[in-house]
């Protein structure tokens, strides 16, 4: 209900004024403070200083602003309309978005987790300043920023977004989409930031006659930024017969902002873009027509139909500026009109709804409540439909149908449009089919003698409308043709002849093209007649799914899940089916190890050491329309209202906002020991309940307790590397508390499980077997027993796959140690005196048992935490060195002449000087990789293991230029006034101190173990 349905602003500030000490952390208050600030000085038009373009999210930026803070304001700038701000902020906030997101995973869920973290920061913007429905959301942020599979799963379901593979090769698309500057709502980098959200991997961006150079740079710039491969179409007009078709002119190997604006400015198709610009701007007079219209007749009438007092008369200059630079279209006006109109609209509804007379049962409750129910369910859409279309508007030309009024470009032929377009260039020529049969299918086809390349076989929103009714026989046609079947070509083309009325005037023509099908089927012998499928999505749209398709096969198992169990009417399946084929390509290393092609001979192991790309293709021919359901989801929902599902009611938001006592959102800290609590109180009853021996029944649960901590600890540090003497990150950043937490809780269950359940209950009680009579056994089924036990809970938690695996088959090792543990203990307790040793041993059977799994658990997560960590590290590693390159190759080209590698190593200050100089911004960037690459190796687990390794795989030369630009790590004075001038923003303190500390030690750790590796010379540091 566009008339009541506004942003987290237009809401007015309710809920609690103080919320329960026990709900929520510091740093969720922290992150809202800091949202809210920036809001509140973007609302006032202030500008938001963005961090240096080249700085790292996980290198010496860390030392200076937190992660929230920078995804927030990115979002805030991303989500401004398309005047607010210049391009190239855009562009810059949506890559620093891009990495910040992905970086701030820590999970086998990275991109999963990023587009969570995406979506959860976009609602928090947007729910500024009502802080009570904002805490939920900063610690929902919080929660996902660990990356827990079940939370990340759990948090895509809420925001209505599918789960995509890791391995991002899912095929989801949208050839049919629009952004702000036609009728879209969204600026170019913010839908290709939604696309890349809802997980869609191809767009089409569709324009009306022509397409403005800079809009296309920043589209293209964006979708390189996300990975998004992104095609530009420009939809043209024709008059064929009685009506206008559409044609959809998208050229092809022009990826590059560069290359299509290459392409636009050449002469030719400058040429007929012009002449189709004047269609733009008789579009701007009608639908200024359509606003007089408005003001003359329907405002008044919308008014007495509602009982609402009229709002002032519309002003046309406002309506443009409202409008900004997009082409003015009838959904413009119908949103601008909504919005002049809010003031009264709000008022009614408020009158109505505290109106009692509203609940009786008599004809003027019924009066209300329909005047209430019209009043709500007012949305562009449907004020659009019903009173600035034509048939409200009969006395005003609508560009529907040829006209003599129209501009003279839409009254051309088909044939005169593609002949001009499509020789100047590869493309694809897509035809649209709405309001055509497929007589007149046929038709163009013949008459475009193969120029049109496609057909845009559904279009969501023009099939919603009921405005497709041909497609199945239209698909028919398109199959016979690509099947290249002459009898099956024959019998299609003549039922389509037979149903033409035998009066038609272009009977004749058909006829002919049935007699000529062999040259019919000669246009499309070389390349098909392909298919298009989009949404036609504005972003705006209440009545329809939004931007996005996926075909379900290509989904996670968990995805497919969800898809089962949605709420009907969520998500649509299209009635469109294509066949989907699954590929994977082994890529085979330039070398291999004797020894690894020694194994390469072995059965199953012929692509040892190869990379492995897996990914999913379609069957071009295969798409077929299939009413009985097909392949193809949508990824925009639609909810029972009509409301765009992306769209989420603040209102709502407010009704899930935290109670006192939803576990949820309980403060971290309390979180921890309310874990820790519900382990130890199960443990503790377990030694109790056995009551075998008083050291155990009093401290059994600690020491079990102690176990598992002091097991955590030193795998934590062991996996990241704590114990290398140049780390400086304490022995407590390597530890998850929260994990801790988990594993105590965990663990704390096993005791009864172990201890009671199977030791007492199921070994001893039922089975008859205790350590004295078969010690192997009783070491066995704990060890079994506990192995499943630990990797069920280590699957819910998310750990590496590597824990899992390896937690699940460690009582191989674990039972042979458990053994050697038993025995030392029975040696400790006879040399001790006790009485009974082999009954004392008995009653420690689970505590060996837990001392020698935990053992072995210790050896498996620490090497699966060293993994994640190697992993991570090459992922930012991998991101860095590509900048640095960059940076390399701008220093080569201001120095032509001179060896930069010698310039940097022998006069780093006149090197320093002449390139600040030449290029200020070359200048800063070098400085910021190198205050990256020194906080990565201080403070990132792992890193010096990464830094060497990428070194050692790459040309002398890069090397070389790599090392010795830590030379101009001397320059303490010129870096130091680089950061006093905001190189790292305001909050600079913290790593400057860093930098002068550490600077000389980072250069002799560097130039120490380069020597020794024999990487460069000694001097070259």
């Amino acid at each position: 209900m566009c008339a009541t349905r506004h942003s987290a602003n237009a809401v007015t500030t309710s809920g609690p004024d103080k919320q329960a000490s026990w709900l929520f952390d510091l740093q969720d208050h922290q992150l809202i403070q800091l949202v809210n600030s920036f809001v509140a000085a973007r609302n006032m038009s202030m500008s938001l200083a963005q961090p240096e373009e080249g700085l790292h999210p996980r290198g010496i930026i860390k030392l200076t602003t937190d992660p929230g803070m920078r995804i927030a304001r990115a979002v805030i700038i991303l989500l401004e309309s398309l005047e607010a701000r210049g391009p190239q902020e855009r562009l810059q906030a949506l890559r620093r978005l891009h990495d910040e997101v992905l970086y701030s995973a820590l999970s086998s869920l990275q991109k999963n987790t990023a587009r969570v973290l995406i979506q959860i920061m976009k609602d928090l913007v947007r729910a500024a300043p009502h802080v009570h429905i904002q805490l939920p959301l900063a610690h929902d942020f919080y929660q996902a920023v660990r990356g827990t599979p079940h939370v990340i799963r759990s948090l895509l379901r809420r925001y209505h977004l599918l789960e995509m593979p890791e391995a991002w090769n899912q095929q989801a698309f949208d050839h049919h989409v629009h952004d702000a500057n036609t009728k879209g709502r969204k600026s170019p980098t913010h839908l290709v930031m939604d696309a890349w959200l809802k997980g869609l991997r191809f767009i089409t961006v569709v324009y009306y006659n022509t397409v403005d150079p800079e809009a296309a740079s920043e589209l293209l710039r964006a979708a390189r930024i996300m990975g998004i491969t992104v095609r530009i179409g420009i939809e043209f007009r024709a008059t064929f017969h009685d009506k206008l078709i559409e044609f959809t002119w998208s050229p092809l190997n022009v990826h590059s902002s560069r290359a299509f604006i290459k392409l636009l400015q050449r002469p030719d198709i400058a040429a007929i873009l012009k002449e189709y610009a004047t269609v733009n701007q008789w579009m701007r007079q009608h639908v200024l027509r359509l606003l007089q219209a408005w003001n003359q007749k329907h405002a008044g009438n919308l008014a007495r139909k509602l009982q609402v007092p009229p709002p002032p008369p519309l002003d046309a200059d406002a309506f443009l500026a409202f409008v900004g630079q997009r082409q003015p279209s009838s959904l413009h006006l119908a949103e601008y009109i909504l919005q002049q109109w809010q003031p009264a609209l709000e008022q009614a509804l408020e009158e109505l709804r505290n109106d009692p007379r509203r609940e009786g049962t008599d004809e003027e409750a019924a009066r209300l409540r329909a005047r209430l129910e019209a009043i709500e369910g007012l949305m562009p859409d449907s004020l659009r439909q019903e009173w600035l279309g034509p048939q409200a508007n009969p006395d005003i030309l609508f560009p529907v149908a040829p006209h003599k009024d129209l501009p003279p470009v839409l009254l051309r032929d088909p044939e005169v449009l593609l002949q001009s377009l499509v020789p100047l260039h590869p493309c694809q020529m897509i035809l649209g089919l709405e309001g055509l049969n497929v007589q007149d299918t046929l038709e163009l086809l013949w008459r475009g003698k193969g120029l049109i390349t496609h057909l845009e076989l559904f279009n969501l929103r023009t099939w919603s409308k009921g405005q497709l009714p041909h497609i199945e026989a239209i698909n028919e046609l398109q199959r016979a043709i690509n099947e290249g079947s002459p009898l099956r070509l024959k019998q299609v083309v003549r039922r389509i002849v037979q149903d033409e009325p035998a009066d038609s005037p272009r009977r004749e023509l058909l006829l002919e093209v049935q007699d000529n099908l062999a040259q019919l089927r000669s246009f499309y012998e070389l390349s098909w007649l392909g298919s298009r499928i989009g949404t036609d999505s504005t972003s705006r749209s209440h009545m329809t799914h939004g931007m996005g398709l996926v075909f379900t096969e290509t989904l996670p198992p968990q995805a497919r899940a969800a898809l089962r169990h949605e709420k009907s009417g969520q998500r649509l399946t299209l009635p469109v089916h294509t066949d989907i084929y699954g590929f994977t390509h082994y890529h085979e290393p330039a070398t291999l190890p004797r020894w690894l092609q020694a194994l390469r001979r072995l059965p199953l192991l012929h692509h040892l050491g190869c990379r492995v790309v897996r990914g999913w293709e379609l069957e071009k021919k295969t798409t077929t329309i299939s009413p009985d359901g097909g392949n193809l989801v949508t990824l925009g929902g639609v909810d029972s209202r009509g409301i765009n599902a992306e769209q989420h009611d603040p209102v709502s938001m407010m009704r899930d906002a935290a109670t006192p006592w939803n576990v949820h959102y309980f403060n971290s800290n309390l979180v921890n020991v309310l874990k820790v609590l519900l382990g130890f109180i199960p443990a503790q009853w377990a030694f109790w309940y056995v009551d075998s021996w008083w050291i155990l029944t009093w401290i059994g649960a600690l020491l079990w307790f102690a176990i598992t901590a002091v097991r955590n600890v030193l795998q934590s540090m062991v996996g990241g590397g704590a114990f290398c003497r140049s780390m400086l990150l304490p022995w407590n950043r390597y530890v998850s508390w929260s994990r801790m937490a988990d594993s105590l809780l965990y663990t704390g269950i096993s005791v009864p499980l172990l201890e009671v359940v199977v030791r007492m209950w199921l070994l001893e009680d039922w089975l008859g077997i205790t350590v004295q009579n078969n010690e192997l056994a009783v070491y066995t089924v704990i060890a079994m027993i506990n192995s499943v036990y630990i990797s069920g809970h280590n699957i819910f938690r998310g750990l590496p796959k590597e824990a899992v695996v390896g937690n699940l088959f460690r009582s191989a090792i674990s039972i042979p140690l458990s053994i050697v543990l038993g025995k030392g203990l029975l040696v400790c307790f006879v040399w001790l005196g006790i009485a009974d040793p082999v009954g004392a041993l008995q009653n420690c059977a689970a505590i060996v048992s837990k001392c020698s799994s935990d053992i072995v658990a210790a050896v498996i997560e620490g090497f699966a935490d060293r993994n994640m960590y190697l992993r991570m590290r090459s992922l930012e590693y991998d991101s860095k060195f590509t900048q640095i390159f960059n940076n390399l190759v701008k220093l080569a080209l201001l120095f032509p002449q001179a060896t930069i590698r010698r310039l940097m190593q022998d006069q780093p200050r006149e090197f320093w000087q002449q390139l600040l100089e030449k290029d200020p911004n070359a200048a800063r960037q070098a400085i910021v990789h190198l205050l990256d690459l020194m906080y990565m190796w201080y403070y990132l687990p792992r890193s010096h293991d990464i830094f060497w390794r990428r070194l050692g795989s790459m040309p002398t030369e890069e090397v070389e230029g790599i090392l010795a630009l830590h030379s101009l790590l001397r320059l303490q004075r010129e870096i130091s006034s680089q950061v006093l001038d905001g190189l790292l923003g305001d909050n600079f303190a913290n790593a400057l101190a860093f930098y002068l500390r550490q600077h000389d030690s980072y250069r002799k750790e560097i130039r120490h173990e380069a020597a020794r590796r024999n990487l460069f010379m000694e001097k070259a540091a």
